[in-house]
C-alpha cells in the first residue's frame, strides 16, 4: 500500500525532502538516510502514522480478506516497511515537482527506491523490496496497490519480484493500466467508473477497489489469483452505477482560494483534500493541483 502526505504527527524540518541541499539523488539519499537514522528520535507505527481516507481505507485491508495478511507500505521515505515497523514522521513523495519530491523524473524515483531498497531499514532482516518479499515467500500472493507515480517508480523492482513467486498469477498490482505499458501484465486495472460501486473520493479509489476484492476472496488460493480478482474488477465496472452529473461550481481565484484556506488552516490540523472537498460542497470550483500548491504554501506560512 502507498504512504500518504498527510501524517498524524508534525514532520519536523530536517526530515522533508525539500530541506536537502542541491546535490546529485546519490549524494541526497546519502544524507536522507542518515537523517532517518538518527538516535533517539520519536518514532511510531506506521500504520499510526499515515492519516486521511486513502489510510484510513488502507488499515483495514488486511482484515477485508479471510486468509492470513500482512500490511506493507510502500513508502518514498522509507522504501518498503512492515505497517507494524517504528518510523519517524516524514516529508517525501513520488510525486514530482512537489515540495517534498525525492526526485524531477521516474528515472530519479526508481533510483531512490533502488538505494532505499539496499538500506537496512527500521527493521533489519525484514524484505527491503518488492523482490526480497517475494523471494522469501515465494508461495504467498502479493498485492500491490499502488498509484500510477509510485508504480513506476517500484517498476523494475515489481518486474523481478513476478520472477520469484512460484505461481506468477499470485503477484498482482491493483492500479491504474498503462502507467507502465511493461508490467500491464501484471496489473488489475482501476478506472474512475468504478467509483460510484465504491464510495469515497478519487484519491482513495485504488485502496477502495482493493478493499472490496479482498472481502470477496476466500482461504482458497485460486481466489487469490490475477484472472480471479481482474474478473472481479470487470464485474464491478460493469455493475457500477453510472456517474452523478457533475454539478456547475464557480471557480475561484487564486486570491479567493488563500482567503478560504488561511481562517481554516490556522483553526488546526487539516488537510488540503478536506479543504477542495468543502470548498466543492459549498458550490466553488478550483482545480486540485493548484488547490495543494496554494494550500501547502499558506500551511507552512501557518506553521511559522
Amino acid at each position: 500500500m502507498t504512504c500518504t502526505n498527510r501524517k498524524s504527527l508534525a514532520v519536523p524540518a530536517d526530515l522533508r525532502v525539500g530541506a536537502l541541499s542541491e546535490n546529485p539523488p546519490r549524494q541526497r539519499l546519502a544524507e536522507w538516510l542518515r537523517r532517518l537514522s538518527e538516535p533517539s528520535q520519536p518514532s511510531i507505527a506506521a500504520a499510526s502514522l499515515y492519516a486521511g481516507e486513502h489510510w484510513a481505507a488502507a488499515r483495514q485491508l488486511a482484515t477485508s480478506v479471510r486468509a492470513e495478511a500482512q500490511l506493507w507500505v510502500c513508502s518514498a521515505g522509507y522504501g518498503l516497511i512492515p505497517a507494524t515497523a517504528q518510523i519517524r514522521p516524514y516529508a517525501a513523495t513520488f510525486t514530482t515537482r512537489e515540495a517534498d519530491s525525492v526526485g524531477r523524473r521516474a528515472a530519479e524515483n526508481r533510483d531512490w527506491w533502488r538505494g532505499l531498497s539496499e538500506w537496512v531499514g527500521p527493521e533489519p532482516g525484514a524484505p527491503r523490496s518488492f523482490y526480497d518479499l517475494a523471494r522469501t515467500n515465494p508461495d504467498d500472493t502479493i498485492i500491490a496497490v499502488l498509484s500510477d507515480t509510485y508504480l513506476r517508480a517500484c517498476s523494475d523492482d515489481l518486474r523481478r519480484a513476478a520472477g520469484q513467486v512460484s505461481d506468477p498469477q499470485r503477484l498482482t498490482i491493483v492500479g491504474p493500466a498503462q502507467a507502465d505499458p511493461d508490467l500491464d501484465e501484471l496489473v488489475v486495472g482501476v478506472t474512475a467508473l468504478m467509483r460510484p460501486a465504491v464510495g469515497g473520493s478519487l484519491l482513495a479509489l485504488n485502496v477502495r477497489v482493493a478493499q472490496r476484492l479482498l472481502g470477496l476472496v476466500t482461504a482458497d488460493p485460486g481466489t487469490h489469483r490475477r484472472p480471479h480478482l481482474r474478473a472481479l474488477v470487470h464485474e464491478l465496472a460493469a455493475t457500477a452505477p453510472p456517474p452523478a452529473p457533475r454539478a456547475h461550481r464557480e471557480r475561484m481565484t487564486d486570491d479567493e482560494v488563500k482567503a478560504f484556506i488561511r481562517p481554516l488552516a490556522a483553526a488546526g490540523p487539516t488537510s488540503a483534500t478536506r479543504l477542495l472537498r468543502q470548498l466543492r460542497d459549498s458550490g466553488k470550483s478550483c482545480e486540485q493541483g493548484r488547490f495543494k500548491q496554494i494550500f501547502d504554501a499558506i500551511e507552512l506560512d501557518v506553521r511559522r
